[in-house]
């Protein structure tokens, strides 16, 4: 089996799907997107833009152009999805948002594949077993990471109370001036920025919610929503399978981000009754700022989707798309060591270990599944 030539493929790709899902959100995070405030809807068509412009590449490699409807139903699944994981990493963070939704997706394809498709497994008690490490791994990440923040968090708003929501409403404008400023003080600004946006509430329905929690519900909604996203490929005719999805997905990816602009507008013009200011209302794209940060984040994740849709191909759901989500501890090193999240040593290594044991599901997870017939 080891010696497979397809199942060294489907593993391959699922490695290079992990680089490509682990280190897709880092310019989402980056400076260049907190200095604008980026909208969830916005940075999501950066993605579905270079999505659908990358896939076209899949034509080098000698696939034949193909298309099926199901890629229309993958981007029902992805593009909200997607929206979902900005929103969670921008407010709830990079290394616990990825690791909710990396083990979220782990669950969903363990159901489809293993439940619904009905993979081959060795033993369904220790496969079972790998899906339990997998959510007692999640369940560190999440304690871990916000272990640290969590008493500063409620100390600042204990003490502050309504003041600091002005504070952060008169930084927000300082760092914003300064945003083309390159002198010294308008880094600080920004990371101060950062840093009290995730403590500012949203009211929703007359109700207000923490910045934070629905973060980590977005993530949440991201896994077991869009870890669906490659379910329709199961349905697809055979030519249109592997690489050959590749385009569909993209095609899918780009009429529903096309579809939510419909409706977002829609939206306004009813509330509004005037075409024009419904439009004015709409997030702005700050391509100048964004242009950069918004394509490299789109082809790191088509890498990444190309290359789980390679090992599903050859590995069937359950494996395949779990084992791309090995992100997690790519993800979670960008989020501990590039944006310094967590800065205690402690915590640091706690992490780590509910990392690594989470990945230690998901390898058992994958011993215990036989890989998929070639061409599936």
């Amino acid at each position: 089996m080891a010696s497979d030539p397809y199942f060294i493929l489907g593993w391959f790709a699922a490695f290079v799907g992990t680089i490509g899902f682990g280190s897709f959100a880092v310019p989402i995070k980056g400076d260049a997107a907190n200095s604008v405030d980026i909208d969830p809807l916005v940075m999501q068509s950066y993605k579905s833009l270079m999505c659908f412009l990358t896939s076209w590449l899949v034509v080098l490699l000698g696939q034949k152009v193909t298309f099926t409807w199901w890629g229309i139903v993958s981007g029902l699944f992805w593009v909200p999805g997607g929206a979902f994981n900005i929103f969670a990493i921008r407010n709830a963070g990079l290394a616990i948002s990825q690791g909710i939704v990396a083990s979220s997706i782990v669950m969903v394809s363990f159901i489809w594949g293993n439940i619904i498709f009905r993979e081959p497994a060795k033993s369904q008690v220790f496969a079972y077993a790998a899906v339990w490490l997998i959510m007692a791994g999640l369940y560190g990440m999440s304690y871990f990471s916000t272990a640290e923040s969590l008493p500063a968090e409620i100390g600042n708003k204990s003490e502050h109370g309504e003041e600091q929501e002005e504070e952060e409403d008169l930084m927000r404008k300082t760092s914003d001036s300064f945003e083309n400023d390159s002198s010294p003080l308008s880094q600080p600004l920004e990371i101060t920025q950062e840093s009290h946006r995730r403590e500012r509430s949203i009211l929703i329905c007359g109700k207000t919610y923490s910045r934070r929690k629905l973060g980590l519900l977005s993530a949440l909604l991201c896994g077991t929503w869009g870890g669906s996203c490659l379910v329709p490929m199961h349905y697809s005719p055979g030519d249109t399978n592997g690489l050959g999805y590749v385009i569909s997905f993209s095609v899918g990816a780009m009429v529903v981000t096309i579809f939510l602009w419909i409706l977002r507008y829609s939206y306004h013009l009813l509330k509004l009754k005037s075409p024009k200011e419904a439009y004015e209302v709409l997030p702005p794209f700050h391509f100048r700022v964004m242009w950069l940060p918004g394509a490299t984040a789109g082809s790191l994740w088509s890498l990444g989707n190309v290359g789980s849709i390679v090992a599903v191909e050859h590995l069937g759901q359950g494996v395949g798309y779990s084992a791309s989500q090995g992100a997690l501890l790519i993800s979670g090193i960008w989020g501990i060591f590039y944006f310094k999240e967590v800065s205690k040593p402690s915590i640091i290594c706690k992490w780590f270990m509910s990392a690594f044991v989470t990945i230690a599901g998901i390898l058992l997870l994958g011993y215990e599944s036989s890989p998929a017939s070639p061409g599936r």
